[in-house]
């Protein structure tokens, strides 16, 4: 038998094979994905509400994929950090543990693991009486930018205003596409920026390999079972990057990850700002 022939033959019958598995999950119009059928939405929908659980958003009808992506932490230079928000006039301590603190005047940075930052203003002066929405995004941002941060993969995808505070979340985006879990999030009062926590992810590369997951309707199907969500409303549902290192890449010390795969998942968030990720595959 010829070996090599035969090894050709095999090869082209298997692209052959997964050309004719990838049309029959993505072909046109999706005609034959019965989960993407307004029928099926519909009954997805209701059994939703028989929990309390509210749909204010489109559902998804894509065959969803994205290809993996690989991330790492951001760095935080301490030293960069009191330049920026405090002229380098500030009280800086530090261990070998990546534990690091700045003070100056009521005014703290603590930072762990060389990445997590959070900010703290126990300042009492109220600057701004008339606070509303507009300004304080205006104040969240001028803050940001006072640390240098880059700001072309940041998008704000919550605000609510709680007593007087209000509550900013930026999420990472590529190219239009959320990147979880990672967040930069502020909290702004009378005072200004009274609270401000990061930890950020930056993309290294992009593998070739597409994934594919559930689609939309039946991956929050899942939620049905998720009592901590009853009687809450969904206000967007999107395929995002999702990296959790406690679930995928570090299950021994999650806190000493510093770079992994991300994966496709839908993100799930709620009227309250609260998020569930589902990566379910096919």
């Amino acid at each position: 038998m010829d070996w090599s022939k035969a090894k050709t033959i095999l090869i082209v019958a298997f692209i052959i094979t997964n050309i004719l598995l990838i049309y029959v999950i993505v072909g046109e119009d999706h005609v034959n994905e019965p989960t993407l059928k307004d029928d099926f939405i519909e009954d997805v929908v209701e059994l939703l509400e028989d929990k309390n659980i509210k749909v204010s958003t489109q559902i998804p009808k894509d065959i969803p994929h994205l290809n993996t992506m690989v991330v790492e932490y951001e760095n935080v230079n301490i030293q960069k950090l009191n330049k920026d928000y405090f002229s380098n006039r500030g009280n800086i301590e530090q261990n070998a543990e990546g534990l690091g603190k700045i003070k100056k005047d009521g005014e703290s940075f603590l930072i762990m693991n060389n990445r997590f930052i959070i900010y703290e203003n126990k300042n009492k002066i109220k600057l701004y009486n008339d606070l509303n929405k507009d300004e304080a995004i205006r104040l969240a941002e001028e803050f940001i930018n006072k640390g240098k941060f880059k700001t072309s993969d940041m998008k704000l995808t919550f605000v609510k205003e709680e007593e007087g505070t209000f509550y900013l979340e930026y999420s990472k985006i590529h190219e239009d596409v959320l990147v979880e879990r990672t967040f930069t999030n502020l909290q702004v009062d009378s005072r200004g920026v009274k609270r401000f926590e990061r930890l950020w992810l930056n993309e290294k590369e992009l593998g070739e390999a597409e994934i594919y997951i559930s689609t939309a309707p039946k991956a929050i199907l899942t939620l049905l079972g998720m009592q901590e969500i009853y009687g809450k409303t969904i206000t967007d549902i999107s395929l995002c990057y999702y990296f959790d290192p406690e679930k995928h890449d570090y299950l021994g010390e999650p806190t000493n990850a510093k770079q992994g795969r991300a994966i496709p998942a839908w993100r799930i968030q709620f009227d309250d700002g609260y998020k569930i990720f589902i990566d379910e595959y096919l």
